[in-house]
């Protein structure tokens, strides 16, 4: 058992992030791809305001791992040890459902947008599973063509021009509606916890900076079995609790590395 927690808490901790920013986000947005896993507990991230879409979902094409399982307990031993079918599928980030947009444009978990107050694109990213979301992280800002190339700026200095000198991004004389942001995102809804409805464009303007974090968390896994005592379970169904425990809380790491780099708050696992 003891051997187990050392595994557990090793894994948890993978990603932690360190330092906090001096110029903040307004208003830091964290939309899942997905509905609302009921085990998750948006009460433990204060400084994160979470809404879902609830008829999209991941792909379980494993590519040339095949399918993945309809077993939750198999798909969480995939996803907590990073192989096999639904790993990959989580990995290749394909998802179906709606609203339509966000799967033509292939919107991934990790994908990160800061608006200013007029709801326009200062910067993206779309490694946000492996940033720590502090003043060093990169945005890009502008696309060179004839370079064919990013031009990026820090997340810090982007915090100062949006938060303390107040600026905004002049708008683009035609908005290309090739891409789902073309310094404007689409419209489409999403929900809160309760259900109720929102459009995307309201939510991200109106504060001096907004930062938007897409994110998958599978609504299926248990994120408080892994967590209790194994007294009285049997070995197999508690390691399968482990797994599922494990797997999402890998899925929620940036969420960590979100309070911790911004807020500068460690938030305990």
């Amino acid at each position: 058992m003891k051997r187990i927690t050392i595994l557990i808490t090793a894994l948890l901790l993978a990603g932690v992030s360190f330092g906090q920013m001096k110029y903040k986000p307004s208003k830091v947005i964290v939309v899942v791809l997905g509905p609302k896993n009921p085990t998750f507990d948006e009460s433990r991230f204060p400084d994160l305001h979470f809404y879902y879409l609830p008829d999209i979902k991941l792909s379980k094409n494993g590519g040339i791992y095949g399918k993945a399982s309809k077993n939750k307990k198999k798909n969480a031993w995939s996803s907590a040890l990073g192989m096999g079918a639904a790993s990959h599928a989580e990995a290749a980030q394909n998802y179906i459902g709606k609203p339509a947009i966000i799967v033509e444009k292939h919107i991934s978990s990790g994908t990160a947008y800061i608006f200013d107050k007029n709801g326009l694109v200062n910067g993206e990213t779309f490694n946000g599973r492996q940033e720590y979301f502090n003043n060093q992280t990169k945005f890009m800002v502008h696309f060179k063509k004839m370079k064919r190339s990013w031009e990026s700026e820090t997340f810090g200095n982007l915090m100062k021009s949006l938060v303390k000198k107040g600026e905004t991004m002049k708008p683009p004389k035609k908005y290309n509606t090739s891409h789902l942001l073309e310094r404007k995102i689409y419209a489409f809804q999403v929900t809160d916890a309760k259900g109720d409805a929102f459009d995307i464009q309201n939510l991200t303007k109106g504060n001096p900076a907004t930062l938007l974090v897409f994110l998958y968390i599978n609504p299926e896994f248990d994120f408080n079995k892994g967590k209790e005592s194994g007294a009285g379970k049997k070995g197999k169904d508690y390691m399968n609790q482990v797994a599922q425990t494990v797997a999402a809380e890998k899925q929620i790491g940036p969420l960590y590395n979100l309070e911790k780099g911004i807020f500068g708050k460690r938030i305990e696992r």
